[in-house]
């Protein structure tokens, strides 16, 4: 009895599978053939203005920094400034102990006045003559040579008065530039920073005491590639984030001159509002890096790559082809196309593994229906109207 219902049930199951083969034999080709293309979107190529942006690390600075070195060598016998402290424009910031320098100054300044007043007194025993031998030569009583001779030597006594006063005017400079170098004053209101004075040390022309750092806006100094630094302009817009808070600031400096160091282009830009940044910190920027307008434009989605190279699948008479193309800029949603379509293309813009060049596929409409959906509704439609 067992045996017979085993037999029974394998019989079943056969005609069952005989059933399932059966039926999909008996499938159109067609239809077959219809379901297993792949289904894909399709957009086209536009025009527009495209700009990419470049992310880049700055370090934020005042406007305005001075860097405080003496004019003259000496000790330092008086400091008058400390880290923080606010000054103004002219304050004393150090008292420096030249005094052989002035009092060399001061002798200098001696000696050129007594030359200026040793030649005035020639000069005028010089003019004395002239003056008395006037009316002898005018009356015929001396020669014209012996007149000539004093005259002379007059306009040379007079030559040397304009040039010891020329000598005095200098040594008075010095004496008095001396006497001011040993005061070292802020050129500008800021704050002190990096002060660095020991009461008493020695300093030289080459010592830096302290920097001062202005009270103006803010900038930010950042590098960029020679590529990049070909498309920045004066007062172009950038935008700097620091802590959640981000800052506008517009390009005020840029160099041709490569800092050796790094291979890179400096470039400075002043910020708006930035107040609350701290001096010396880094942060991040970003600019526009390059822009091109007019420029034939397709969606990122549809763009990919071959060995290196971009490529796109065009859609005609219900076959893709793989067309290579040449890109410029892009952003996050558009690469720019320099080479390879016109834009007049219809451009695949949805991935599938099944696609490939010459791949024939099924198009997929606004309303989420492929051709072949439409085409059945229109069928459908047809036979109840026949009804």
């Amino acid at each position: 009895m067992k045996k017979q219902i085993k037999i029974a049930i394998g019989a079943v199951v056969v005609l069952g599978f005989a059933g399932l083969v059966a039926t999909r034999m008996m499938k159109p080709q067609e239809e077959m053939q219809t379901k297993g293309l792949p289904a894909v979107t399709l957009t086209t190529a536009t025009e527009g203005s495209i700009e990419q942006t470049t992310a880049l690390m700055g370090t934020v600075q005042p406007s305005d920094t001075y860097y405080i070195t003496p004019k003259v060598a000496g000790e330092l016998v008086e400091i008058y400034v400390q880290n923080g402290q606010s000054v103004e424009e002219g304050a004393p910031i150090a008292k420096i102990d030249n005094q052989k320098q002035i009092d060399a100054a001061k002798s200098q300044m001696e000696a050129a006045n007594a030359s200026v007043q040793a030649a005035s007194q020639q000069a005028a025993t010089a003019q004395d003559a002239v003056n008395r031998m006037t009316p002898l030569y005018e009356s015929g009583d001396i020669s014209v040579q012996s007149y000539n001779q004093t005259a002379n030597s007059a306009k040379a006594a007079a030559s040397q008065v304009d040039a010891a006063k020329a000598q005095a005017a200098s040594a008075k400079l010095n004496y008095e530039t001396q006497v001011e170098f040993a005061t070292v004053t802020a050129p500008a209101a800021g704050v002190v920073q990096n002060q660095n004075m020991t009461l008493h040390g020695m300093v030289s022309q080459s010592s830096q005491l302290c920097v001062i750092t202005g009270t103006g806006a803010k900038v930010v100094k950042f590098n960029v590639t020679e590529d990049v630094l070909q498309n920045l302009t004066m007062g172009q817009t950038v935008t700097v984030e620091k802590n959640g808070t981000s800052y506008s600031g517009t390009i005020t400096k840029l160099t041709k001159l490569v800092d050796p160091q790094s291979g890179l282009f400096p470039v400075e830009a002043t910020l708006s509002g930035a107040g609350a940044l701290s001096d010396g910190s880094s942060t991040k920027l970003s600019l526009v890096a390059a822009k091109a307008d007019h420029a034939l434009l397709v969606p990122v989605d549809a763009v990919y790559y071959s060995g290196g190279n971009p490529y796109v699948y065009t859609y005609e008479n219900g076959l893709v082809k793989r067309v290579f193309i040449t890109t410029g800029i892009s952003d996050d949603q558009h690469y720019e196309v320099t080479d390879g379509l016109d834009g007049t293309e219809q451009i695949v813009n949805s991935w599938t593994d099944d696609i490939y060049d010459g791949a024939e596929v099924r198009i997929v409409d606004a309303d989420g229906q492929t051709t072949e959906d439409a085409s059945t509704g229109a069928e459908t439609e047809e036979t109840h109207a026949a009804d």
